[in-house]
């Protein structure tokens, strides 16, 4: 395999837009016009289908926003929009004023320079292959949805200005003076789309897995993005005054097999499925704090020989004063900032896998429902990236403090 492979669909479609723009302009054939038209909106279908959940934005897991998954939709969402909305342009370029063509394309130009900020800054976006973490590739995906936010921002501002105006009575001086000011409004919202990223999105650090001390952790929070299975059927659920909503398991978790193709598998509730081979290896390095639980087949009812259930059989004590807990957009408590805490003294006292006291997590699930999180022990971490393909990100560092 070439070294650059992931780049021919780029080169490709870069090109022919290119050929194709260049012959309408010169011979003025229809047809170039139509094949331009069709690969411009492929474009975003392009990115979606190829690259929708294999991108990952640091962000923080425990927010209220939903995280990567939600950012992730919303961005290339914004890309579609955008790129349809460009190839309408295109499209129908020939109801739009030739006067007005120039002051339009300005006005793009200046509305996606927010874009490229965003892209410069290593520690909002990377790809999964890290041969394409470069700002061009970056820009492609951020830039149509930095632009919408630019765009709304000045059309929000626009409307302020224009209400205002209407007020004292200067309505038609506005008017007139809406061209000369477009620029202005275009600066406006670029400066307030940077202002809410630098706010609200970006954080002041990087992402734990791209620090030095990753692996100087005794104990991490094993917490996977990818929660594919629905097991909410399987829970009772209760509220306790003190730890908050309780969800218990109270049966075997039925799973068709046709959804476990993986060596694990992480469910919306906190609970992890894994393979005869995943347990092997555990039996190899002589984990400690677990046992199984079988998995019923949907289909045939029968327990699976291939598949179990990981169950903790090691709790950790409460978390450190020092943890803070949030609580979530709508409902729910969260640790803030991913960021949690526990006495030094509890080494001696816990296993290899253990589940936490509290329970967090929201009623709606975002960014994920009601559970006790995994602890894993540095070894433990290590055996999950090294030999079963876990990825560092899956992994939150837990800090160890003297005790209070």
């Amino acid at each position: 395999m070439k070294k650059y492979t992931d780049y021919y669909p780029f080169i490709f479609v870069a090109i022919f837009l290119i050929l194709s723009l260049f012959l309408d302009a010169v011979v003025k054939n229809n047809i170039f016009t139509v094949l331009f038209s069709v690969f411009f909106i492929l474009i975003p279908f392009y990115f979606l289908f190829k690259y929708n959940g294999k991108l990952y934005y640091l962000y923080s897991k425990s927010t209220g926003s939903g995280g990567p998954r939600v950012l992730s939709f919303f961005l290339l969402f914004f890309m579609f929009f955008t790129y349809f909305f460009a190839f309408l342009v295109f499209a129908f370029r020939s109801i739009f004023n030739p006067m007005h063509i120039p002051i339009l394309f300005l006005l793009i130009f200046i509305l996606l320079l927010p874009g490229v900020y965003i892209a410069s800054q290593k520690n909002f976006l990377v790809f999964f292959n890290k041969r394409m973490n470069n700002l061009i590739l970056r820009f492609i995906f951020i830039a149509p949805g930095s632009f919408v936010f630019s765009a709304v921002f000045s059309l929000i501002s626009y409307a302020i200005v224009l209400v205002f105006f209407s007020i004292l009575g200067l309505r038609n001086t506005f008017d007139g003076m809406t061209t000369d000011l477009s620029i202005f409004f275009a600066v406006f919202g670029n400066l307030l789309t940077i202002f809410y990223f630098k706010k609200f999105i970006f954080k002041n650090d990087l992402p734990p897995e791209y620090q030095e001390i990753f692996e100087s952790h005794e104990l991490y929070i094993f917490m996977p993005l990818h929660r594919s299975i629905n097991d909410s059927t399987f829970y009772n659920i209760s509220d306790d005054f003190k730890i908050g909503r309780v969800r218990v398991q109270v049966r075997d978790l039925e799973i068709s097999s046709k959804k476990l193709t993986d060596k694990i598998h992480f469910t919306r509730y906190g609970a992890l499925i894994a393979g005869s081979d995943v347990f092997r290896i555990f039996e190899e390095n002589n984990l400690t704090g677990y046992k199984t639980r079988k998995i019923i087949d949907k289909k045939t009812k029968n327990g699976s020989t291939s598949y179990f259930q990981l169950i903790s059989t090691s709790e950790m004590p409460s978390v450190s004063a020092q943890t803070k807990i949030k609580k979530g957009l709508i409902s729910g408590l969260l640790l803030k900032d991913d960021i949690i805490y526990y006495n030094k003294n509890i080494l001696n006292r816990i296993e290899d896998i253990n589940k936490t006291f509290e329970y967090v997590g929201t009623d709606d699930g975002m960014p994920y429902y009601h559970q006790k999180l995994w602890v894993v022990s540095k070894k433990a971490m290590e055996i999950f990236i090294n030999q079963l393909g876990q990825e560092k990100r899956d992994f939150i560092p837990v800090n160890l403090v003297d005790n209070e």
